[in-house]
């Protein structure tokens, strides 16, 4: 990098992710003059990046003399009584990896006020995100992409360290246009030295579209699995310029890329982690091998096939004038026992049973992705192929083709298949759907005005109200509440977060009285600019909210009455959706899944 940033001005795009989670706030940083001299040995330059809860600054250690980057959290700057915890976390857990893949941390610690800390390496080449720019790159580059972050994270897994937020954006690209893995203010660290328990049950957001389904409350651990899962995502991305939602279009197809690169990345996006390539290394060495496979020649092919049809033809011309009445004085026959040769006509063709698995099918949104394997079928297929053999004369006339019925065989009861997840939004029609207030689709994201806002989701709910809903927003304006309207077993009302301006979350109306009344709320005060990742669990008469990856509060609606609040009218019509109240906000993806 070179120049310096003026200040409150980011410098470089760079800087912006090692501020990654610091979302935009009230929050002012200090000037780069202000801290000039206050960290040990560095000399402060310039403010690179700011978020809500921190900033990023460019910085010179003095006696290397080398340009490093300094990330710092004030005293008490962020709603998020974790944010602390997560930031040491990410400290430690940089500092108990060395090696050249992953982010370099020099030093950590804290001011006399507070002010915590970071000192990593300056990345001159910003992250990945930005030096891919969302299109699709060649192979090769994309396998020699792929192979460095995948040393990196079997380092950091040797280590006991699941990234969990693994994505283009949180990697660096260095001045020479190497990798590193940067950003663990999420991971998971098991094992000694590590003590990162405090945040790590209930934790299951990382970025919705590299989520691997366990970090969406299917129950299994997140394990290094979910990386493999993550790392998935983005090759396929990295190949075809394009996220693998929903049933998506095979990377074979978009990219050109032989087929087996196909079966790679679907094995790592299993649903099931235990699907997945042991390692990440694993998966490089595939994903490279299948990339070197050899296409088919279509030039070649159509010569073949060309070949093979014209030689049928003219055997099958031989045929026709040899026999008598062909306008051509044809020899005696042979004898019934002398055979002649002859393409095998297709009338005469064997049935063959053959076993076919179904395409594995990608339901998503996942973002949640979930696979479905339903079970194989039977088809016949007639072989026409122009292998020759010898038939007698007599045996010409084709003879009727009987399939044998399949015999019936004993079928073990299947275990019960885990419900995909399904991305709503894209579902969504504002002119149909929307019951009150302003509603935009802009770049695929809804978006509500100033107005008491509410919205039904295209969504059925199950018969016996046991399912996940995810969703993600960001209150733009305003000092009120977002909501979501939940229908449940004892009735259905809306979920609140940011209530009555008195920052309060929780359901509305239960037998008739609101949260303030009822009391069962917990503290939720949202900042406009911050991004907040919402699961709401129903089973039943049962909810359980999960904010910004951790348990907030449950409920138990049995033998109660659970209604919507009057102000929001008619709300969702008693199905699942979306509401703000004169709060302008940006909905940036809802999920959905049945739950068995």
């Amino acid at each position: 990098m070179s120049g310096a940033a003026g200040e409150g001005r980011p410098e470089d795009e760079t800087a912006e992710l090692l501020a990654r989670g610091l979302a935009a706030g009230a929050w002012v940083p200090p000037a780069a003059e202000t801290l000039a001299g206050a960290f040990p040995g560095l000399r402060v330059e310039a403010l690179a990046g700011r978020g809500g809860m921190g900033a990023v600054y460019r910085a010179r250690q003095t006696r290397l003399g080398r340009t490093v980057a300094v990330k710092i959290m004030p005293k008490g700057a962020s709603p998020d009584p974790m944010a602390r915890e997560r930031f040491e976390r990410e400290a430690r857990v940089l500092s108990e990896i060395d090696h050249p893949q992953v982010m370099r941390i020099y030093d950590f610690g804290a001011l006399e006020d507070g002010t915590l800390y970071l000192v990593t390496e300056w990345a001159e080449g910003g992250d990945l995100a930005k030096l891919a720019g969302g299109r699709a790159q060649a192979p090769g580059q994309v396998c020699e992409w792929v192979g460095q972050i995948a040393v990196a994270l079997d380092a950091v897994h040797a280590k006991g360290v699941v990234h969990r937020d693994l994505k283009p954006a949180n990697v660096l690209v260095r001045a020479d246009g190497g990798l590193a893995l940067a950003d663990f203010g999420l991971a998971r660290a098991q094992g000694a030295g590590f003590t990162t328990e405090l945040t790590l049950s209930g934790v299951i957001f990382g970025t919705l579209d590299y989520m691997a389904p366990e970090q969406l409350g299917t129950g299994k651990p997140v394990s290094a699995a979910t990386d493999i899962y993550a790392l998935g995502v983005m090759s396929y991305a990295m190949l075809t310029g394009s996220l693998p939602r929903g049933v998506f279009t095979r990377a074979s197809l978009l990219a050109g890329v032989p087929v087996e690169v196909d079966e790679v990345i679907n094995q790592a996006l299993a649903n099931d982690p235990a699907q997945r390539p042991g390692s990440a290394g694993e998966f490089a060495r595939r994903l490279g091998g299948a990339c070197q496979k050899r296409r088919p020649n279509k030039a070649r092919a159509w010569i073949l096939g060309g070949a093979v049809l014209a030689g049928v033809v003219a055997a099958a011309v031989w045929v026709v004038l040899a026999r008598p009445g062909a306008g051509v004085v044809a020899e005696p026959g042979p004898k019934p026992e002398t055979a002649i040769m002859s393409p095998r006509p297709a009338e005469t063709a064997n049935p063959v049973v053959e076993t076919v698995a179904p395409a594995e099918v990608k339901n998503d949104e996942q973002g949640p992705v979930a696979a479905m394997s339903p079970a194989p079928v039977e088809r016949v297929r007639v072989e026409t192929a122009s292998v020759e053999r010898q038939v007698p004369v007599e045996r010409l006339a084709p003879a009727p083709v009987v399939v044998p019925a399949p015999v019936p065989t004993p079928v073990e009861k299947a275990a019960p298949v885990e419900a995909p997840w399904t991305w709503v939004l894209p579902l969504v029609r504002t002119s149909e759907h929307a019951t009150g207030g302003g509603w935009v689709l802009r770049g695929g994201e809804l978006v509500t005005d100033a107005a008491v806002c509410t919205l039904r989701l295209p969504v059925t709910v199950s018969s016996d109200f046991r399912y996940d809903v995810a969703v993600e927003f960001t209150r733009t304006a305003g000092k009120n509440s977002v909501g979501v309207f939940l229908p449940t077993s004892a009735g259905a009302g809306v979920f609140e977060l940011d209530a009555w301006e008195k920052g309060l979350g929780g359901i509305q109306m239960v037998d008739g009285r609101d949260m303030r009344a009822h009391g069962e709320h917990f503290p939720a005060v949202l900042r406009n600019g911050e991004r907040t990742r919402l699961i709401l669990q129903v089973r039943g008469a049962r909810v359980e909210a999960l904010v910004n990856g951790v348990s907030r509060r449950s409920w138990d609606l049995t033998g109660r009455r659970f209604t919507n609040v009057s102000l929001w009218g008619a709300g969702a019509n008693g199905g699942l959706g979306l509401c703000s109240w004169r709060s302008p906000t940006t909905f940036h993806r809802v999920a959905y899944r049945a739950v068995p």
